[in-house]
C-alpha cells in the first residue's frame, strides 16, 4: 500500500476545518478537488475514511475511526514537513564553513582577497577558499560542484552564453582606459591618436576586439604591435617603453602601477566591461549571498577602482 502524503495532508485539513467546504478555503482549492482526493485516498487505505451516513442536514463531516487514526498520522507528517523546513531555514541563514571561490587574477586580488580580510571581522566561521582559475576551468567546477562560486566578466555582444544552470549576478561596472606612453605628445584628435602604434595581445582576442571596433568608428585602420601573452604588466612594460598605446580595465590599471605611462582620457571611448559572479542555480547558499553582498558593497564603495594614474 502506497499512500500520497498530500493527500494524507489534505485529510488533516478536513478534520481540522470541520468540512470539505471549509477544508477548500482553507488550501485554495475547490470542494469538488478535496472530495476528489479523499476518495482516491480511501482507494490507496482500502478502508473507508468519512462517515457518509452522516452527511447532510448541515451537519459537520465526520471521520470514520480509521479515518481518524490516519489524520493523527497526518499530523505527524505535518510536523516532520515542518521540522524539516525549519531545519532547511537554519541552512539558508548559517554563513559558516567553506566557501569555493575562483576567479580571474585582477578579481581575486582587487576584489575578492579584501572582501575575504573584511568578513574574516564580521563572519568569523566563514571560510573562503580560493582559487585562481581560467573561465573554462571555473565553468565545469562550477558545474560539477567543486566550486561554489565564480568571478567573471561580460564584456557586451559576442560573448559566448553562459551555461544553462548558472545565475549571473553584475557587481561592479569596469571601464576601459586608453594608455599611452608618457613621452608621446597630449593627443585630442582620435583619428590622429587611433594611427599610431597599439600594443594588443593575441592572447585574449576579446580586448583586441574592442580596439578595432573603437578604429571602425573612427575609420582608422589598426596599427597594431601582437604580443603572444595576456599579462597585463608586459603590456604595459611595452606601453612604458613607447611601443605604442594599449587599451585595458580600469581594474587591471589599479593592480598594476606603472612609471612612463599616462591616461589619455575624453578622446575616444573604449567602453567598459561587467564584472560579475556566477552562481550554480539549484544550490542556495547563505555563505554565498553574504561574500556577494560584501563584495557589491565593496564595488560601490571605490576602492576597487583607485587608479593609480589619477
Amino acid at each position: 500500500m502506497t499512500i500520497d502524503p498530500g493527500r494524507l495532508l489534505i485529510l488533516r485539513a478536513v478534520r481540522r476545518a470541520g468540512g470539505v467546504q471549509a477544508a477548500a478555503g482553507l488550501l485554495h482549492v475547490t470542494p469538488s478537488g478535496i472530495s476528489q482526493h479523499l476518495a482516491k485516498l480511501e482507494a490507496e487505505v482500502g478502508l473507508d475514511l468519512v462517515d457518509r451516513s452522516r452527511r447532510g442536514g448541515g451537519r459537520p463531516l465526520c471521520l470514520t475511526a480509521a479515518g481518524h487514526r490516519l489524520a493523527d498520522g497526518a499530523e505527524r507528517v505535518a510536523d516532520a514537513l515542518s521540522a524539516a523546513e525549519r531545519d532547511l531555514d537554519e541552512f539558508r541563514t548559517d554563513v559558516s564553513g567553506p566557501l569555493r571561490i575562483g576567479g580571474f587574477s585582477v578579481a581575486i586580488t582587487e576584489l575578492v582577497a579584501p572582501v575575504a580580510m573584511r568578513l574574516a571581522v564580521t563572519d568569523p566561521t566563514l571560510d573562503p577558499c580560493i582559487y585562481e582559475l581560467t573561465e573554462a576551468e571555473g565553468l565545469a567546477r562550477l558545474g560539477t560542484g567543486d566550486l561554489d562560486m565564480l568571478i567573471s566578466e561580460r564584456l557586451g555582444p559576442g560573448d559566448p552564453e553562459r551555461p544553462a544552470g548558472v545565475v549571473e549576478r553584475d557587481l561592479m561596472p569596469d571601464p576601459y582606459r586608453v594608455i599611452v606612453p608618457a613621452s608621446w605628445p597630449v593627443l585630442t584628435d582620435a583619428a590622429e591618436l587611433l594611427a599610431r602604434p597599439w600594443v594588443t595581445t593575441s592572447y585574449d582576442i576579446l580586448y583586441r576586439r574592442v580596439l578595432v571596433d573603437v578604429c571602425e568608428r573612427h575609420g582608422v585602420t589598426l596599427n597594431a604591435h601582437n604580443i603572444g601573452t595576456g599579462s597585463a604588466a608586459t603590456l604595459l612594460a611595452l606601453v612604458a617603453n613607447g611601443l605604442g598605446a594599449a587599451i585595458i580595465p580600469a581594474l587591471t590599471l589599479s593592480q598594476n602601477p606603472t612609471p612612463n605611462v599616462r591616461l589619455s582620457r575624453g578622446v575616444i571611448d573604449p567602453g567598459g566591461r561587467i564584472i560579475s559572479v556566477l552562481l550554480p542555480a539549484n544550490r542556495a547558499s547563505a555563505a554565498a549571498d553574504r561574500f556577494v553582498a560584501e563584495l557589491r558593497r565593496y564595488a560601490a564603495s571605490g576602492r576597487a577602482e583607485e587608479n593609480p594614474l589619477g
